[in-house]
């Protein structure tokens, strides 16, 4: 049987956060709480980009296609254009895994409700990124290549941190 357009991203969005885990379980010796500062400048903290790629998750995938937001409402101080403080009260990184997780869960289970139709419809922002897209599609692939990104500073944090991966 032929996969869907969704079952195919779900999948990709899934295997995207697979790689966040693996990059962010090779940084448990580094404390998550205090910003990386390697070169003279100063990196967010492994907290704060976790609990980002909750909001963009939740904002994107989610709210962005539609669903009603799964997130705490602290989840909106990570927002895109943050200063990289943590929420006042957070909670400990344990339990942030946790919550992700469960967000996650929630995610790909809306995302895969949705048929191929539901991709061409206009995301819930209006959201498009230069080419006049602002399609469910669109605001679904923008939040795979976001984590992507993110990945990306992961793997720096171990580097910077000498974390070896392998």
């Amino acid at each position: 049987m032929a996969r869907t357009e969704t079952q195919i991203l779900a999948d990709m969005m899934d295997k995207t956060r697979q790689l966040t885990r693996f990059y962010i379980s090779n940084l448990k010796t580094v404390d998550p709480y205090v910003p990386i500062e390697f070169g003279g400048k100063t990196f967010n903290s492994i907290y704060w980009l976790t609990a980002h790629l909750m909001w963009a998750e939740d904002n994107l995938i989610l709210m962005g296609t539609g669903a009603k937001s799964v997130a705490p409402e602290w989840i909106k101080h990570y927002h895109l254009g943050a200063d990289g403080s943590l929420h006042e009260g957070h909670g400990d990184y344990k339990s942030l895994l946790g919550e992700m997780k469960r967000m996650h869960e929630e995610a790909l289970a809306h995302l895969t409700s949705l048929n191929d139709e539901d991709l061409d419809k206009q995301n819930a922002f209006g959201f498009h990124f230069g080419d006049g897209d602002t399609t469910n599609r669109l605001i679904i692939m923008h939040a795979i290549r976001h984590e992507g990104i993110h990945i990306g500073n992961l793997a720096w944090m171990c580097k910077m941190n000498e974390v070896k991966t392998p």
